[in-house]
């Protein structure tokens, strides 16, 4: 039997120094005006190292901003070949997919993660937006209401519980999780909405009105 070639450590670490430079370069120009420059080297970081987990999911995520699902998804596949067990790689693959309507794959991705981690509350939040998303609202509750357990002060989890409450009838638990989502982010406009909704339901037709008018306010309606 031969004996194995020698490692190049020179080698490795020339690549790993060119890698750690293009993922600088891609993070900037992604931040920049035009994101759509930082592709390339991202590309070429992961060229240079395929096992670059960081480089991988800023790509990915990247991709999904320049509403490139597909090759997001791909881009995230390819990393959990390696790492199939890649938290992070699991919860944006799922929401990405549960955004693309392929509900059944997105729902085995962040139910995955709750096996092995069930205190992640971005799993927890994704598979109630999952849920929410196909009309599934008291399961999806239950599930923002975990993810608040661990992710106590996060105005979406808030906002999409309120609205889940407000169409199981659930008025004053609803204001009270609206409320709760304003208090954390204040110029949601969205959410004034959503509470304008709710007063309405409660037959306070002066106070949802006030909500709808500070909501197009925001909305610069």
């Amino acid at each position: 039997m031969n004996p194995p070639a020698p490692v190049n450590e020179a080698a490795l670490s020339r690549d790993r120094s060119l890698a750690e430079q293009r993922l600088q370069q891609a993070i900037e120009l992604a931040a920049g005006g035009l994101p759509g420059q930082a592709v390339r080297p991202f590309r070429e970081l992961l060229e240079l190292e395929p096992g670059h987990v960081e480089g991988r999911l800023h790509f990915a995520r990247l991709l999904d901003r320049l509403e490139e699902p597909a090759e997001a998804v791909d881009v995230l596949s390819e990393g959990l070949k390696r790492y199939p067990d890649q938290t992070e790689f699991l919860v944006l693959r799922g929401a990405i997919l549960g955004r693309v309507q392929r509900y059944r794959e997105a729902e085995v991705d962040l139910r995955r993660v709750l096996r092995l981690h069930p205190s992640h509350g971005p799993a927890q939040f994704e598979l109630g937006y999952l849920l929410w998303r196909r009309g599934l609202v008291q399961e999806a509750a239950s599930c923002f209401h975990r993810a608040l357990e661990f992710q106590p002060d996060n105005a979406k989890t808030y906002y999409y519980l309120g609205d889940a409450l407000n169409q199981l009838g659930d008025l004053p638990a609803a204001r009270a999780a609206v409320e709760r989502s304003l208090q954390v982010s204040p110029d949601d406009a969205k959410a004034y909405n959503l509470m304008g909704r709710v007063l309405d339901r409660m037959n306070l037709p002066d106070q949802a009105q006030e909500m709808y008018r500070r909501g197009r306010e925001l909305a610069g309606l």
